[in-house]
């Protein structure tokens, strides 16, 4: 698979804009997910989210999620994917330690996927 494909997802749903950039397949085929999921009520790639982190060399980072969702039971995620190969790399590590601190702050939740 071409993980780095990128485009444009055209017309979602779900999102508030007409069209939505995708990165990688693995953000496209998240978008698809996103778009089928009867739970999911809004999603969209292009928020305003922005969270610190430090890196190994202790540098301080900016780290942008994949996705915010809105689910219909008011819940709602941010969704990063991943390709399975990078799960494990520190970079992610850290990444997942500051977003999952930063959304338990204000009451969401984050979702780290691998889409096979």
């Amino acid at each position: 698979m071409a993980i780095s494909k990128r485009g444009i997802f055209q017309n979602p749903t779900k999102s508030p804009w007409n069209f939505e950039r995708y990165e990688s397949e693995l953000e496209r085929r998240m978008m698809e997910r996103l778009e089928k999921d009867p739970a999911v009520a809004k999603w969209m790639k292009r928020h305003s989210i922005s969270i610190a982190w430090v890196d190994s060399q202790n540098r301080q980072r900016r780290y942008v999620p994949d996705f915010l969702v809105e689910y219909t039971d008011g819940q709602i995620a941010l969704i990063e994917v991943k390709d399975p190969s990078r799960m494990e790399s520190d970079d992610v590590k850290r990444k997942r330690s500051a977003a999952e601190r930063w959304c338990k702050r204000r009451g969401m939740k984050y979702v780290l996927y691998t889409l096979d």
